[in-house]
């Protein structure tokens, strides 16, 4: 339903209201059962089910997502003993095809976290090489071996990349002779800044890059806005390429940002909607914005709505649409008036995502006007952070609905329970998630694939507004 606003906001026409992205072009393996064991293989207990595989995003320097970093969080369902490392991995593989990520990476690249002990795994040749990085994740007690070292340059070969993160590999695991073999193969070194202490990872910081200068570095779990300036900032800044974390969902990560006029007309409109003010009030705060009035004439009149005429006043576009659709379509204005500004695009498809997830959480018990409140819930979830503005300041002028404004300041009320589900989505956090869906009387493998919809989804409705993030640099 919202696609269809942003193929009218984009001027294009389309034949459904949910067109699926283009197919990646990449040979997908067979869906397979995992976790029998080998003719000769003793039996190895294997979780049903990895329960919810994370995807969280993954930044550039400008802050635009280009790629998602999946992992199977640690606990009851996560990562058993050495001895099933391989068994797991090839659940976790054969996981992530079955969900068909490869539409998420038609718009994505994606870290995807595996053993090392993993490499003669059949599926990894299946992953759609220019599209998937192996994180290689060491296993204690199991040394890297000369024939590892092999293993990768056949890989590579076949277009394979990877990455590791080098404080994991101590000298029990990694001897020093074969440090320099394996750190040069990778395509990107991890800092994870909720791993080791900055004291242990000031060597890594002053040596690697200089011995290394071929590889990149993602910097995982920057937690905060102060991190970032750290990666930024700080000397040899240039070796960070990418970002991992909530960082981008903290206040001071707009730094120096301000509502600009654009935003501050658009909020005036939605205010007037909400009181239901004179149409004639209404077209008059366009008026004051020649780019947000073109803006409106070229949604109401494209394709997608079948006009026989054209539409040249607010007041029939009101007649037309209803104000709530324009409420709608203004809320993501609220995000697009700030194209070249990447941190505030990260925060519209992290708001395009809860949303969409929030509304198909609520279209499944059949209850359109609870879809819609779901929505903004989402929508306006991150809007404090987007206008540097505390809740419930931010909101006061849009008068919504209470059940919204409950959910969204307070984290309570009908809707908190499914917010609080889209944020234990983001965060992987397996535990709550399964207490959140029986708490919602909703499945848990459908909430799994609801979420991964809800991503594809905002990738195709910022590619259908003109909002392009550089993956091909990762």
């Amino acid at each position: 339903m919202l696609k269809g606003l942003f193929d009218g906001l984009t001027g294009k026409s389309k034949k459904t209201a949910e067109e699926p992205p283009p197919p990646v072009p990449a040979v997908q393996a067979e869906k397979v059962e995992v976790g029998l064991p080998l003719p000769d293989e003793e039996p190895v207990e294997l979780p049903a089910t990895l329960g919810f595989v994370s995807h969280q995003p993954v930044m550039d320097r400008q802050q635009r997502v280009v790629a998602y970093d999946f992992f199977v969080r640690q606990g009851k369902k996560g990562k058993p003993e050495s001895g099933s490392n391989q068994e797991f991995d090839r659940l976790l593989l054969s996981t992530l095809q079955n969900m068909d990520i490869f539409r998420l990476l038609a718009y994505r690249r994606a870290f995807v976290h595996i053993s090392l002990t993993s490499l003669e795994e059949p599926l990894l040749r299946s992953m759609s090489a220019g599209s998937v990085i192996f994180v290689l994740e060491a296993v204690p007690g199991v040394a890297v071996t000369a024939d590892v070292i092999a293993q990768l340059d056949q890989l590579q070969k076949l277009g394979l990349r990877f990455a590791l993160e080098p404080a994991a590999y101590d000298p029990h695991v990694l001897s020093p002779a074969l440090q320099a073999d394996l750190f040069s193969r990778v395509d990107f070194m991890v800092l994870d800044f909720a791993g080791p202490s900055t004291r242990v990872l000031a060597p890594i910081l002053d040596q690697l890059p200089k011995r290394y200068p071929g590889a990149r570095w993602m910097a995982r779990n920057v937690g905060t806005a102060e991190d970032l300036d750290v990666c930024l900032r700080a000397p040899g800044n240039n070796r960070f390429a990418l970002f991992h974390g909530p960082f981008v969902t903290t206040a001071h990560a707009l730094e120096g940002g301000k509502v600009d006029t654009s935003q501050t007309r658009v909020l005036q409109i939605m205010r007037l909607l909400r009181t239901n003010a004179d149409p004639k009030d209404v077209e008059s705060q366009f008026k004051l914005d020649s780019v947000l009035l073109f803006k409106l004439l070229r949604f109401i009149n494209s394709p997608i709505h079948g006009l026989t005429r054209k539409v040249q006043t607010i007041e029939e576009t009101l007649l037309l649409l209803g104000r709530e659709t324009l409420f709608k379509w203004l809320s993501m204005l609220l995000f697009t008036s700030r194209k070249d500004d990447g941190v505030a695009i990260s925060l519209l498809e992290k708001s395009l995502i809860r949303a969409r997830f929030l509304e198909k959480l609520g279209s499944y018990r059949g209850n359109k006007l609870e879809s819609e409140h779901l929505f903004l819930t989402g929508m306006f979830s991150l809007l404090d952070v987007l206008l540097n503005q505390p809740f419930p300041d931010v909101l006061d002028p849009l008068e919504l609905p209470l059940t919204v404004r409950e959910a969204v300041v307070e984290q309570k009320g009908i809707f908190g329970p499914h917010l609080a589900l889209a944020l234990a989505c983001e965060q992987g956090d397996n535990v709550r998630i399964e207490a959140l869906v029986k708490v919602l009387d909703f499945d848990l493998d459908l909430a799994n694939q609801y979420y991964l919809d809800s991503v594809v989804w905002a990738q195709v409705v910022l590619r259908d507004s003109e909002v392009h993030n550089n993956v091909e640099a990762v």
